[in-house]
């Protein structure tokens, strides 16, 4: 949300952020609180607070509320959800006209993706976020819908949670077409070392290709969330 706050121009209105918030590269230099210790938000004095409902413990907003802080609490799991959280954020943030423009720019590239994608054939795909040991994205997460968008199925089991643990062997199922994955440097030689093992025989062979994407906007639910979409779709073309 953090990078949000950014791109409607609140940017100066940020008093901390989560440690992982690194983007833009304002938002570095920051200070830092962590996001499961509300004593070490109060301590930054917010008079707002922005905190997902993916992976936060929400006794802290909770303890929060009860100390009197506002906190909106937002759950990105798609792009429209995007389109809705500019539009909360800007309301909250009084960038109304920010908030129009961004949230009218995501939904038309958002769509614009998916139109193109409705030229290619379907395909089934896994999301692996990471490799070893092999944690996909499930139904119900800006991951799937990034492939759905992209004209892809995800084969991804539901009622698991949002980003289950399967068995490697899952990558040999003939019936899966491709696989898409962050391409981040500490994934790279995970990647590698399941070449090399029988569950990597497809991915070795190539029959199980992989489209790799820029990792940073592909794992963060926020504005960069059409370029994730982007670059997947311009691999799919690559790759039909």
């Amino acid at each position: 949300m953090t990078e949000l706050v950014f791109a409607l121009g609140a940017g100066e209105r940020v008093v901390a952020v989560a440690p992982h918030c690194d983007f833009p590269a304002a938002a570095g230099g920051r200070p830092r609180v962590q996001p499961g210790d509300a004593e070490s938000v109060l301590a930054a004095a917010p008079d707002l607070v922005l905190a997902s409902t993916a992976g936060n413990d929400p006794t802290v907003v909770q303890r929060l509320r009860s100390a009197r802080v506002r906190v909106a609490t937002l759950d990105v799991t798609s792009c429209a959800r995007l389109v809705e959280a500019c539009h909360l954020l800007g309301a909250l943030l009084g960038r109304e006209a920010d908030a129009d423009t961004l949230a009218e720019s995501t939904a038309r590239r958002c769509a614009s993706a998916a139109q193109r994608a409705g030229r290619l054939p379907s395909r089934r795909a896994l999301y692996v976020v990471w490799w070893d040991p092999l944690i996909v994205a499930a139904p119900g997460t800006f991951h799937d819908d990034l492939l759905r968008l992209a004209g892809l199925v995800n084969r991804a089991p539901a009622g698991a949670g949002r980003y289950p643990r399967l068995d490697p062997e899952t990558l040999l199922d003939p019936t899966l077409d491709l696989v898409v994955a962050p391409d981040e440097g500490e994934n790279r030689p995970l990647f590698a070392k399941l070449l090399t093992r029988p569950a990597g025989l497809r991915l070795a062979r190539g029959s199980l290709p992989v489209l790799w994407v820029p990792a940073d906007p592909a794992s963060r639910p926020g504005p960069r969330l059409p370029l994730a979409l982007e670059a997947l779709l311009a691999a799919r073309e690559a790759n039909p």
